[in-house]
């Protein structure tokens, strides 16, 4: 059986981990990360079935307070002998609880669809968030951060500005950059995704203390992965 699984310790007992992990569900089973695309309704166990919303997306098959909980899990409407298999253990160490989650059943019909879905919009987010970190390094003027996560080959391109930046012009120039006080991204677009390239798109408005006033841009940013790290290999700029 194909099985994912993980396990995490906890500084409460069994019974207030079973406790917490099944009343609070929906604090921590977040609904956007749905398997079958984002949803706003949130997860809850009622009448031995795990719901969402007004759906049922499984059916409890042990409730054991402290120190069992498994229940089945798949799309709504789905045959009930198609959905996955979850089991939760709550085991007592020194110190609290170790929680242990096993997942298993996927290579039943229709799962192999949903999980490529699924890893490629995680990895869109992904992307998304790690652009995110690069902005965030430009309004603060984050110099190590680039330092690290610009590739040796990286270029920098400012045509509106006339500048164009290696990574160790890059890093140099920022030492005394202007503050930005305003870095407002909108419209983001994955442009295309590789094994190993990444090619996304954002219209921002930006200011920094020299500027008169805002200048609405569109960006071209490609990230690269290398050594574990999605890094910028080139950022461009168009008024």
């Amino acid at each position: 059986m194909t099985e994912a699984g993980v396990a995490v310790e906890v500084e409460v007992d069994p019974a207030t981990a079973f406790d917490l992990f099944t009343r609070d569900i929906a604090a921590w089973w977040r609904a956007d990360r749905s398997l079958w695309g984002e949803t706003a309704d949130e997860l809850r166990f009622e009448n031995g079935a795990l719901m969402q919303g007004d759906a049922e997306i499984g059916r409890v098959s042990a409730w054991e307070p402290g120190p069992r909980l498994a229940f089945s899990y798949g799309p709504p409407g789905v045959d009930p002998a198609e959905r996955t298999d979850v089991e939760v253990r709550f085991e007592a160490v020194r110190g609290g609880t170790r929680v242990v989650v096993r997942h298993g059943g996927w290579e039943k019909a229709n799962w192999a669809g949903l999980l490529a879905g699924f890893a490629r919009h995680s990895l869109e987010r992904m992307l998304l968030a790690r652009l995110g970190d690069f902005l965030d390094a430009i309004a603060e003027g984050n110099v190590e951060f680039f330092e690290r996560n610009l590739t040796d080959e990286a270029m920098l391109i400012f045509p509106g500005e006339g500048n164009t930046y290696t990574k160790a012009q890059c890093v140099a120039s920022m030492v005394d950059h202007p503050v930005y006080h305003k870095y407002e991204l909108t419209d983001p677009h994955i442009v295309h995704i590789g094994e190993s390239t990444a090619v996304l798109t954002h219209r921002a408005t930006v200011m920094h203390e020299q500027h008169e006033r805002p200048m609405s841009v569109s960006v071209s940013t490609v990230l690269v992965h290398r050594d574990g790290e999605w890094r910028m290999a080139l950022h461009q700029w168009t008024q």
